[in-house]
């Protein structure tokens, strides 16, 4: 009894626990200031268009939170998902062998083999500042080039198809991923942040020391409290073309998950939205554009359940590596 009582206080941990992990962005704290800034917006578009007149309490409810979205198929799959990855990630997460320190280790282990020595020493509160600048520049670069890559390389593509299979977006969906997408994203960071410490080290001669909140960088815990939850919603707000450039918008997210051709392919960023200038995939939404979400018509259907979303990318993955079954050349028969 003891044991089956220990098992469910895990899996709550691991799920609904997530709300009370300040660290995380499905926590009470971000999804609070993403439903005011969603009610604000809601409430004046609302006023704007009857003139003035506040809406009501429950029309503005049914805006924010409109059955046919948050009770959808697709929805329901995402929350599943959320459900069965937290669970398979942490098993994944308690033996995983990489990580941006053991990456810089690894890599300053290999650097002082040559003679150079890292930095020692107290770092003032200006270099922590910059170090931890630095920090959110590189995660975000490299959650964006892990994006970019699962896009561009076909074997990624198939697992990426799974969070772009949502047909309906709700904060739930961000992490509908694939788990072995995960791992591929969480490698690539620790390659990058890895690389970049030892960087910081050696090349600036200065310790890694970060302004860090709740475990988590202050600069990614504040644009995951900033609304990051609307990126993954029905409420469409761009930040207007000069921000648009800086930052990613909640509008430059939607885009993303477009099915229209004009949209392929365009906005990875997560924080910043200079990379993609710097890939060439910027798209800077002009207006408040109409949009279905989802993969191609002709795959759709394979997506629509937890067998879809979980063995399906395998099956084609293996259809694409698998050597072809070219038939042999006949030998005509000797005379």
């Amino acid at each position: 009894m003891e044991t089956t009582v220990e098992f469910l206080k895990k899996i709550w941990e691991l799920t609904g626990g997530v709300l009370f992990d300040h660290g995380h962005f499905l926590s009470i704290v971000p999804l609070i200031v993403a439903l005011v800034i969603a009610t604000i917006v809601v409430v004046v578009r609302l006023s704007r268009k009857s003139k003035g007149r506040i809406p009501s309490v429950r029309r503005v409810f049914a805006m924010l939170f409109p059955r046919r979205i948050f009770l959808h198929q697709s929805a329901k799959l995402d929350y599943a998902v959320f459900g069965i990855n937290q669970i398979v990630l942490f098993v994944i997460a308690i033996s995983a062998v990489i990580s941006p320190t053991i990456v810089a280790v690894i890599v300053s282990s290999l650097v002082e083999a040559i003679g150079l020595q890292p930095a020692d020493g107290d770092i003032t509160m200006t270099e922590r500042v910059l170090c931890s600048i630095y920090l959110v520049l590189l995660w975000d670069f490299s959650a964006t080039y892990a994006h970019y890559l699962k896009h561009k390389v076909p074997i990624l593509w198939e697992l990426h198809k799974v969070h772009h299979s949502a047909e309906v977006m709700t904060p739930a969906t961000a992490l509908r991923r694939h788990p072995l997408e995960a791992i591929f994203g969480a490698l690539v960071s620790a390659i990058v942040i890895g690389l970049g410490i030892v960087v910081w080290q050696y090349v600036f001669g200065l310790n890694v020391s970060s302004i860090n909140i709740f475990g988590t960088l202050l600069g990614v815990w504040l644009w995951r409290v900033a609304g990051y939850n609307l990126r993954h919603s029905h409420v469409w707000i761009s930040y207007g073309d000069f921000w648009n450039r800086i930052f990613i918008s909640p509008a430059q997210h939607q885009v993303h998950h477009s099915k229209s051709p004009e949209h392929y392919d365009t906005n990875f960023g997560h924080i910043f939205s200079f990379w993609d200038k710097l890939f060439g995939t910027l798209y800077l939404p002009r207006h408040d554009e109409r949009m279905k979400f989802g993969i191609d018509d002709e795959e759709m259907h394979e997506y629509r359940s937890l067998f879809g979303l979980y063995i399906t990318p395998l099956i084609k993955i293996w259809r694409r590596i698998r050597p072809s079954r070219r038939q042999s050349p006949v030998t005509p028969p000797a005379e």
